[in-house]
């Protein structure tokens, strides 16, 4: 067995160094360890219980390192024991090498060899065991090394609170977690809007605070009786981020994720707490687009791949019609079925050095009606036919220049919370609302009969939210909205 992979990693070269040879954080990313202890400069000794198919067993386990060129790269070597189960050997290259925008890509390679019952389930089982593994070690290792937030207090991200929604049948390609949404007091109601530069978030980056930490926590918004000077601290609100987890296949995205992901999506729109929803990838990279390797299997024959066209469609109308305001983050490659899961989104935010394309036409496969029709909604029909057409790759400056994106920037994810935080405060039944009109004006959803219409309408009308607002204009004060 053979895997071979890159991921990026935002840290310096001498930290992710550190963090490799660190054995109480190789113990914490590692599936299943449940011991790793140094025995000498280069060895270490382990206990591992690994799952393959119906085989469970631990292995006892010695790892050496070698060729060591400190801090660029090592070969672990590393051979354990299962007993009855087998046993198994590898050999493991680690490079790191730095970019210029002071971050590492981190490449390795791996040869394997099982041995025993283990070996007897078949390579293809046994192979995708292991980049099952190498994906879940690289994300838990890329959430250590790289926090989501600022340790201080000072950020709003920093409450990661594990969501584990019932509908979500295989977890470990999908990570989900909560986390906090906040506007600054005093900040300029159309500073952080999609494409325009200044606002909070830049005078976030001049004080020197970590734009990947996200807007300063508090209270809500109040108006400084009628001055139109936000002055009070701001609201928390909560919000979601579903995170594509096959950072070792640049987070192709299976059957079981497209299926997942609308009952994800789905699940977390219903939840009245949560005030947005953010998808974006881990690794360094959005995704790669569906995952082909498994086409000759779930996608070879005509009904095969009709049902497959279903599965994604069912998952973009479920995206898109969540009545949470939803916002796609995106660094590294988004490309083919990925460019659908964005578009399916509201907003779009992309790391300036991220590449776009749509290859179906070097695929010979034709995309169905709900994805043209997204893109021909956001980009028109002129460069609809030429990303469709060419299957060229655009970079974010040209995604951004045609409307495929709605901002660029170097932290995508800091400027798409600041929008979010924004969002936050305003009425939730105005924005489920409105993504209904919107759905079946640009999408055909066969939503927008007189009777749906009126529905809506009418439920905002007759909510506490819309009381309050009335209420909160005559006393020269910013309303509370509940989604009620």
């Amino acid at each position: 067995m053979e895997l071979k992979d890159e991921i990026r990693l935002d840290a310096s070269r001498e930290a992710v160094w550190a963090a490799l040879n660190d054995p109480e954080v190789l113990k914490a990313c590692i599936p299943g360890c449940e011991t790793l202890e140094r025995v000498s400069d280069t060895e270490f000794t382990s206990l591992v219980v690994v799952k393959v198919g119906p085989i469970k067993a631990k292995f006892n386990g010695k790892v050496t390192l070698c060729d060591i060129v400190a801090p660029s790269s090592y070969r672990l070597v590393g051979e354990g024991q299962g007993g009855v189960a087998g046993f198994a050997k590898s050999d493991i290259t680690v490079e790191l090498v730095p970019d210029s925008s002071g971050a590492t890509l981190l490449r390795y390679g791996v040869t394997a060899n099982i041995g025993g019952k283990i070996a007897q389930l078949g390579s293809r089982l046994i192979d995708s065991t292991a980049r099952k593994m190498a994906e879940q070690f690289f994300a838990k290792f890329n959430a250590i090394l790289c926090p989501p937030a600022d340790e201080s207090g000072d950020a709003t991200s920093a409450d990661s609170t594990p969501l584990s929604p019932s509908g979500l049948t295989s977890g470990d390609h999908l990570v989900v977690t909560l986390i906090d949404l906040a506007e600054p007091a005093g900040s300029d109601p159309g500073a952080a809007a999609p494409g325009r530069a200044g606002g909070w978030f830049s005078r976030l980056i001049g004080r020197g605070q970590d734009p990947n930490s996200g807007p300063a926590s508090g209270t809500r918004p109040a108006g400084n009786q009628g001055t139109g000077v936000l002055t009070d601290p701001v609201t928390r609100h909560k919000a979601a981020v579903v995170t594509l987890n096959r950072a070792s296949q640049r987070n192709a995205v299976s059957l079981a994720m497209w299926r997942d992901l609308a009952t994800l999506f789905t699940e977390l729109g219903a939840r009245p707490e949560i005030r947005a929803i953010f998808l974006t990838g881990a690794g360094g990279c959005f995704s790669a687009g569906a995952d082909i390797s498994e086409f000759g299997e779930v996608r070879a024959t005509v009904a095969q791949g009709e049902a497959y066209e279903r599965a994604v469609d069912a998952c973009c109308d479920a995206i898109a019609a969540t009545p949470k305001p939803t916002l796609a983050v995106i660094d590294g490659y988004c490309m083919g079925g990925a460019c659908h899961l964005a578009m399916a989104c509201d907003f779009r935010w992309a790391r300036t050095d991220a590449r776009f394309g749509i290859p179906a036409a070097r695929l010979s496969v034709v995309y169905g009606v709900r994805g043209v029709q997204r893109l021909l909604a956001l980009v028109g029909l002129a460069q609809t036919r030429h990303i469709m057409f060419s299957a060229a790759v655009f970079d974010a400056a040209q995604a951004q220049r045609i409307g495929f994106v709605d901002g660029v920037a170097e932290q995508p994810m800091a400027a798409a919370l600041a929008y979010a935080a924004r969002l936050a405060d305003n009425a939730p039944l105005t924005i489920a609302g409105t993504k209904t009109m919107l759905n079946g004006l640009t999408m055909d959803m066969g939503l927008l009969s007189a009777q749906v219409v009126d529905e809506v309408v009418n439920r905002a009308v007759a909510s506490d939210d819309y009381r309050d607002a009335r209420q909160a204009f005559v006393e020269k004060r910013a309303p509370v909205f509940t989604g009620k």
